[in-house]
């Protein structure tokens, strides 16, 4: 490496760096008041949880700020070599733009490689754990579920709606069974009460506790029964565990999702009719203790997967190919921002820089808007998200050839 790469690599590493840590910083400070209402008031989670959350989403940060922090630094570093003739002479020595280029577009490439890996798997587990934290937090404790205008469905066989809410005491309580056939919804398909208070929780059975005042039900095959109201009426809801994640290609790691996509093809294979007369069969004669045990992880694993929609299966078929085409984004920056960066200081202007500034924001924009294809099948999506990469190269190039004999 020549002594002028290392002088011109060592200014964009540290701009890069200042760059990089205040984006993530903003970044950081915007997710975090929009998630800390939800986080420390609706949820009751305690003030400890915002530490995980914050390195949560300083992974998921990073795919945005470091191609913007580089690109800054491309524009500070290779305008103020413009602005102060460095570039003039070092073209006068023989060297072209594009050898001058050479440090931005190494450092850019290995930028991409860097972004490329979070895209892959850091990010994607960052935002499983942030989606996990306010879960985590209300299931540890329900009674924080119950909140005013909400539809709480994160219950077993029933779902409620509550009106509003003034501490324990619940105005305007509805209760709608969710699953036909099941205790919980033999004889009813409704109870309304006037108030309700909730009780105790008991962690071990996962059992929540609620006195229903003024109670009125409503019948399967009726209206409102002729019955008065049900003065006391108690009433307990069970909060199961999830312990399974929401079917959301940004959340599953590139390894996660082959592996996902394979299970869903099993599902789909499967014969429902052929599984439960192989299941009535082991629970008549198992072969081993933990049989039922197993049948009911199948059963889970075939609802789980089976239950993926073609919109979903298409995210996750073209999640690898978004994921690769965003981490593009500093090679791509590295070829725009140097002929940028000369234009703006040869004509003593912002304009050069503000029109960088623009291009990332378009350049954003686009991949962001091209992502709208990921739900049509075939090879349209495949080619529409590598288009803003190959339309913002052929642009780099262009500008290159404008600027070669600026200095």
């Amino acid at each position: 490496m020549k002594t002028i790469d290392r002088y011109i690599l060592k200014q964009l590493i540290s701009v890069t760096f200042l760059g990089v840590l205040s984006l993530t910083m903003l970044l950081l400070l915007g997710q975090l008041f929009k998630e800390l209402h939800s986080l420390l008031v609706e949820s009751g989670a305690p003030p400890t949880i915002v530490i995980d959350f914050i390195l949560q989403v300083i992974p998921f940060s990073l795919t945005f700020s470091v191609p913007w922090g580089f690109l800054t630094a491309v524009l500070l570093v290779y305008g103020r070599l413009a602005a102060d003739n460095e570039l003039t002479s070092m073209r006068m020595a023989g060297l072209s733009l594009w050898r001058l280029s050479a440090p931005a577009i190494g450092m850019g490439i290995a930028l991409s490689g860097l972004c490329y890996y979070i895209n892959i798997e850091v990010a994607p587990k960052g935002k499983n754990a942030m989606s996990e934290l306010v879960m985590k937090a209300a299931m540890d404790n329900p009674r924080n579920l119950l909140n005013s205008s909400q539809s709480m469905t994160k219950l077993d066989k029933v779902q409620l709606y509550i009106e509003h809410r003034d501490g324990d005491e619940l105005k305007g309580l509805h209760v709608y069974p969710i699953v036909k056939g099941s205790d919980m919804s033999s004889g009813f398909d409704a109870i309304h009460a006037e108030r309700a208070t909730i009780g105790e929780f008991d962690l071990k059975t996962r059992l929540l506790s609620l006195t229903l005042k003024n109670a009125r039900i409503e019948r399967g095959d009726g209206p409102l029964t002729d019955l008065p109201a049900i003065a006391v009426m108690p009433l307990q809801v069970h909060i199961p565990l999830d312990n399974q994640r929401r079917l959301k290609a940004n959340r599953f790691t590139n390894a996660e999702i082959a592996y996902t996509m394979e299970q869903v093809a099993i599902a789909r294979s499967l014969n429902a009719d052929s599984l439960a007369r192989y299941e009535r069969i082991a629970s008549a004669a198992p072969a081993f203790p933990c049989a039922d045990h197993l049948w009911a992880e199948v059963r889970k694993n075939v609802s789980y997967y089976g239950s993926m929609k073609k919109k979903t299966q298409l995210e996750f078929e073209t999640e690898g190919v978004q994921r690769a085409s965003f981490a593009c984004a500093c090679f791509v920056f590295s070829l725009i921002g140097v002929p940028l960066a000369i234009t703006a200081r040869r004509k003593d202007t912002s304009t050069g820089f503000a029109m960088g500034i623009m291009v990332a924001a378009v350049y954003f924009l686009a991949l962001v808007f091209c992502e709208l294809s990921r739900k049509s099948s075939g090879i349209t999506p495949y080619i529409v998200l590598w288009l803003p990469n190959v339309l913002c190269i052929a642009y780099a190039i262009w500008q290159h050839q404008k600027a070669k004999f600026r200095g």
